[in-house]
């Protein structure tokens, strides 16, 4: 990290431990004339995780409602049953979601949940064959499940699938395990891989399971709620929420270290300082970091031509806090962050997830009980 974004982000620390104005990140803003507005899909409670079929319906799942199936040019959606019963206090529920690369033929949907009691309770995943008439799941199986906990916050949990075939999984840190994140023998703040059956891909970091668990891909991360795989550079792009301050952009790779919560750009919620430091050796810096917070959900990069100016970008769901209930475009250059740009500031919504339609238009899912969107360009 250049000198100047390390004097900011500690400049931010200090500011954010005095409750003082805190000061925003360094990387440029990037500004085209392309401007959206939010057009309605469909109305949705707490959506969480969206998967489009190839025939452009949409899956959907909802923090406490399941998973819903939205037919193409439908008003409304109806429930898919199968999926088994989720824990719903406070951050948990039902989460992440993703179609198998062949779901033309297989049928195949991946979903993660929060399993368990607020007691004894962990992040699962499971699949499913999606019925013709789009009503049920069928043949469930439970793949992973990560390591027990007894809290219901931080249950990371996107889903992205990889040109070899092999799933990448979020998996947060628990919030009271966060020490447990530099420990890769843990679940508990990692990116995991593994095959489609939930076996453990030969080539894994830690396959052999002497120095850390065979699922775990990379290590360090705090509470991780984007996940994009791009296919073209083969490069998995993930974002996490810091505590207050300190959200993160990063570029994922095997067996890397990223640092949570030994080094970081944000402070503890009541103002203590977590680390004095914002990087170090052994860690992988972030490609953005965000101070204020803008609570990160959702990612994708946008491969159509749809929006002029915008292909090949990255687009981060926004949720809150001072720069928060936005739509971050991510400017990308040659795999190189350049820039960025805040979007649908004025629309006063936060946004869970967004993904890519097979229209080539951007969808986003809001993170309350406002609904699902399409962003159409404003003439």
């Amino acid at each position: 990290m250049k000198t100047l974004a390390r004097l900011t982000a500690l400049s931010a620390l200090a500011a954010l431990a005095a409750c003082a104005e805190p000061v925003a990140e360094s990387t440029p803003t990037a500004v085209t004339e392309t401007t959206v507005k939010l057009k309605p899909v469909v109305t949705a409670e707490q959506p969480w995780g969206l998967a489009f079929l190839p025939d452009g319906g949409l899956l959907f799942t909802e923090k406490a409602g399941g998973l819903k199936f939205l037919a193409a040019g439908a008003a409304a959606a109806s429930p898919v049953a199968g999926l088994p019963p989720a824990l719903t206090d406070d951050q948990a529920g039902y989460l992440g979601l993703a179609l198998a690369p062949d779901f033309a033929a297989s049928r195949m949907v991946y979903a993660s949940l929060s399993s368990g009691t607020p007691a004894d309770n962990a992040t699962l995943v499971v699949r499913g064959r999606l019925s013709e008439d789009h009503t049920k799941l069928e043949g469930i199986e439970e793949i992973f499940r990560g390591d027990a906990r007894d809290t219901t916050y931080h249950y990371g949990s996107r889903l992205a699938f990889a040109n070899d075939g092999t799933l990448f999984v979020t998996i947060g840190d628990g919030y009271k395990y966060k020490d447990q994140a530099q420990d890769p023998k843990t679940t508990h703040g990692k990116v995991i891989r593994i095959n489609p059956d939930g076996s453990i891909p030969a080539d894994n970091p830690f396959a052999d399971g002497a120095a850390g668990n065979p699922a775990v891909w990379s290590y360090g991360h705090r509470n991780l709620q984007g996940l994009y795989y791009d296919t073209a550079s083969g490069t998995l792009w993930e974002t996490e929420h810091g505590p207050k301050g300190g959200d993160e952009l990063n570029i994922i790779t095997k067996g890397a270290n990223y640092g949570w919560p030994k080094v970081t750009y944000g402070v503890d919620y009541d103002g203590t300082i977590i680390s004095d430091k914002t990087e170090g050796e052994g860690f992988t810096d972030p490609q953005i970091f965000w101070v204020p917070s803008i609570a990160p959900s959702g990612l994708t990069m946008l491969t159509s031509d749809v929006y002029p100016g915008w292909k090949g970008d990255l687009f981060v769901g926004g949720m809150n806090g001072p720069s928060g209930l936005v739509l971050v475009r991510v400017d990308i250059e040659a795999g190189k962050v350049i820039g960025k740009e805040d979007l649908l500031r004025d629309a006063n919504y936060s946004y869970r997830d967004v993904v890519q339609g097979p229209d080539g238009y951007l969808y986003v899912a809001t993170k309350d009980f406002d609904g699902i969107f399409k962003l159409v360009p404003q003439e």
